[in-house]
Parts: C-alpha cells; sequence; structure tokens
C-alpha cells in the first residue's frame, strides 16, 4: 500500500468528515429519543465517545472505498479537519456573540477524542480501501 500526498483528496476530507459529524449527530439524537441518554447529561455520557468512534469508522470505510489510495493519510486528515473546524467555528462563530468552547473540553479530552478519530477513521479507510481490493471468489 503505497501512501503518498499526490494521493490525498481534499474535497473526500471534508466530505468524510461532514459525514462523519452528521452520522454522530444522528447516532446521539437516536439515543436520546430512546432515552438510552439524557440530553442534560450528554457531554458525560460515554455513549457520546462510543457513537464518535463508530462515526468515523463507518466514514473512514466509505472513504476509503471512494478514494482506495492513502488511508492511513485520509484517515489523519479527517481527524486533524475536526480541530480545523473547531478553531474556524470559535474564532468565526463564537467570538462576536460572546459564546466560546475554548475551555469547553480539557486538553486531556481534546487529545483523547482527537486521537479516537484518527484511528477510527484510519481503521475504516484501511478496511474500506482492502475491501475493494480484496477479489470476489466464485461460489463454487
Amino acid at each position: 500500500m503505497h501512501e503518498s500526498f499526490r494521493n490525498v483528496s481534499p474535497s473526500w476530507i471534508a466530505f468524510g468528515w461532514f459525514i462523519a459529524v452528521s452520522l454522530t449527530a444522528l447516532i446521539l439524537l437516536a439515543l436520546a429519543a430512546f432515552g438510552i441518554i439524557g440530553v442534560e447529561t450528554l457531554g458525560d455520557s460515554i455513549w457520546v465517545t462510543v457513537a464518535l468512534g463508530v462515526s468515523f469508522l463507518v466514514t473512514g470505510f466509505f472513504v476509503g472505498t471512494r478514494v482506495a489510495a492513502a488511508p492511513i493519510l485520509h484517515g489523519l486528515s479527517m481527524a486533524l479537519f475536526s480541530l480545523v473546524a473547531w478553531f474556524a467555528i470559535n474564532l468565526f462563530l463564537g467570538e462576536p456573540t460572546g459564546e466560546t468552547t475554548w475551555r469547553s473540553l480539557s486538553a486531556q479530552s481534546l487529545l483523547a477524542l482527537v486521537a479516537l478519530q484518527a484511528v477510527a477513521a484510519i481503521v475504516g479507510a484501511r478496511l474500506g480501501v482492502r475491501f475493494l481490493r480484496t477479489p470476489a471468489t466464485p461460489p463454487s
């Protein structure tokens, strides 16, 4: 498997990140609707971490099957895109309104969540590329 920056597609990174965040929100909304988690305790729940990991794993698989190249770079870039989006949202939307979340997460929590996103997206992308490269065996 050849990892090269020439094989990285920024549009699939941004699209994959958007789908992962949307899928995370959908999973959390479903868990709240079924009463598994409470809306007021959403930030302290382990279900947020599970939803984030599953979402980035599934989206990494999707991006891996679409791009079929450089799964590690695509997965890592999807996780790092979270930091760029967090910074941009806080800077452009948070500062003018006075509602920032710069200190809502501790540094350890932030690094752990980004590491979880990176690992899940990389594993998903590698599985997606492997899924494409595995030849289909005819039934005997």
